[in-house]
């Protein structure tokens, strides 16, 4: 058993632990801080009908793990579903998308590496939401992901 120096010494999280964040309605609770271990891995919940357009990183590569349900992936070469237990490979500068379009939730491991900027990013999504309770316009979200190195389309 860890005591409470060594489990803050190695990050340790239980599993209703880590920052979360709420994404344009969706849920991510990120479970590691990039700057210390070199990526992020965070728990993402997709409610049914969500989209996340095309779109590519410059600088953090992506895999994602889908613990639950089934995704639709995008890219230049057409659809893809991914299913419990598949994973999905997306290096940086690659346009890649997904969207949920089952009746239920799904549930993902997402891994960015670096990360850094994909974590604030979301961190920025999250207050950003928080500040329109509207939501945000089309034009803004653009803004945001350009400030983080994410290109839309």
């Amino acid at each position: 058993m860890m005591d409470a120096r060594t489990k803050a010494a190695v990050g340790v999280l239980a599993a209703a632990e880590g920052e979360v964040l709420d994404v344009f309605g969706a849920s991510l609770v990120a479970k590691t801080r990039p700057e210390v271990v070199g990526f992020l891995l965070a728990d993402h919940v997709v409610p049914p009908g969500y989209v996340v357009p095309p779109h590519s990183h410059a600088v953090d590569h992506e895999a994602l793990f889908l613990l639950e349900g089934e995704l639709t992936l995008l890219s230049a070469h057409g659809e893809a579903r991914l299913t419990a237990g598949g994973t999905a490979q997306l290096p940086a500068g690659v346009p890649h998308g997904f969207r949920n379009d089952t009746d239920r939730p799904v549930r993902l491991l997402v891994l960015a590496a670096p990360g850094i900027q994909a974590l604030e990013m979301f961190r920025h999504f999250d207050r950003a939401g928080q500040a329109a309770p509207g939501g945000l316009a089309p034009p803004q979200i653009i803004e945001i992901c350009r400030q983080y190195g994410v290109t839309m389309g």
